[in-house]
């Protein structure tokens, strides 16, 4: 739903909203004045009828009729009007629970839309900040090594086959690094092998330095194209994944890290744990260089999943991702 129908329906909202807050006013009014008639008829039919006999020998309702009937007609009319205004109510309450109900859930689609929007834009400068700092750096190193190797051509002919050598390993580091990007950007591998196996690449390429022991639990889950939707949360849950990963080697200073992806049936269950340092989750969620745990959070939130945090002893996450209804994202 676009913002200009949210608005139109907002508006509705506001409206009958105040159309509500109206008829509430009006019906109090209405049950004031029965209550004033009661106590008006009270008054009349408690007068000591001994009284009135003294000087007039009838009875109270004899002598006040016109009075008591004109009371009790106002009264039946009165009473009908409310009946009415509170089926009215009733009705209106209904509308606006359900346009209190669509009006959350668009609204939560708006952040979940504006999430993303805002994940995608830091994924754009992290990817445009890695290719400036690695691959155009090495070509513009490259470049030069080349026009070096063209001035020793005709003096040193040794020296500048030396040179093309180095600049033929670098290109082919260069490939190798714009080739990761890609892979980072959308795994293949997540379609032809299947999540496990995408996220074993994954880890091995993290640690492709052995620098951390990574022990690893993950279920085989090969239903990876049935519809959009699974393929979307699929590939979330990838990501999360491997921002935990990297914020553990980045941050941890540990030397361990646990990675377990179960389908529990109703969900699927990630928790990524070191021995490291820990962290502040609160100060770690306002500075930048964690920018990658509010990634997570914004990732999780979008599945309408929960996440929990506990650095006591190293730090854990445990994220919960439920399943869509109706059969959908099988696990094998």
């Amino acid at each position: 739903m676009d913002l200009l129908n949210f608005d139109v329906i907002q508006s509705l909202y506001d409206e009958l909203k105040e159309e509500q807050a109206r008829r509430c006013s009006l019906l109090r009014e209405k049950k004031d004045k029965i209550r004033e008639i009661d106590i008006y008829l009270d008054g009349l039919l408690d007068k000591e009828e001994s009284d009135l006999q003294v000087f007039l020998p009838r009875k109270v309702e004899d002598v006040f009729h016109s009075e008591i009937e004109q009371s009790n007609t106002e009264k039946e009319k009165l009473l009908a009007e409310c009946s009415e205004l509170e089926k009215q109510l009733h009705s209106h309450e209904k509308k606006l629970e359900q346009l209190e109900k669509f009006l959350s859930e668009s609204f939560m689609l708006h952040v979940k839309q504006f999430s993303i929007l805002d994940a995608q834009e830091k994924e754009r400068q992290r990817i445009a900040r890695d290719l400036h700092d690695t691959s155009l750096q090495n070509l513009t190193y490259l470049v030069h090594k080349v026009e070096l190797g063209s001035l020793y051509i005709d003096q040193d002919p040794v020296k500048a086959k030396l040179e093309l050598a180095t600049v033929e390993k670098g290109i082919r580091q260069v490939i190798e690094e714009i080739r990761n990007t890609i892979f980072d950007l959308r795994p293949m591998s997540v379609d032809d092998l299947g999540l496990k196996e995408t996220i074993d690449k994954l880890l091995a390429v993290l640690n492709q330095d052995k620098q951390f022991y990574i022990k690893t639990d993950i279920d085989t889950i090969m239903d990876m194209s049935s519809d959009p939707t699974s393929q979307l949360m699929f590939m979330s849950i990838y990501r999360i994944i491997q921002e935990c990963v990297q914020n553990a080697i980045k941050h941890s200073d540990g030397k361990e890290i646990y990675v377990q992806l179960k389908d529990c049936g109703s969900c699927y269950r990630i928790v990524v744990r070191d021995d490291g340092r820990g962290f502040d989750v609160d100060s770690a969620m306002k500075k930048e260089r964690h920018f990658g745990l509010s990634v997570i959070k914004e990732r999780v939130m979008f599945l309408e999943g929960k996440m929990d945090i506990d650095v006591s002893n190293g730090t854990s996450i445990e994220i919960e991702i439920p399943k869509k209804k109706g059969g959908e994202n099988k696990g094998s």
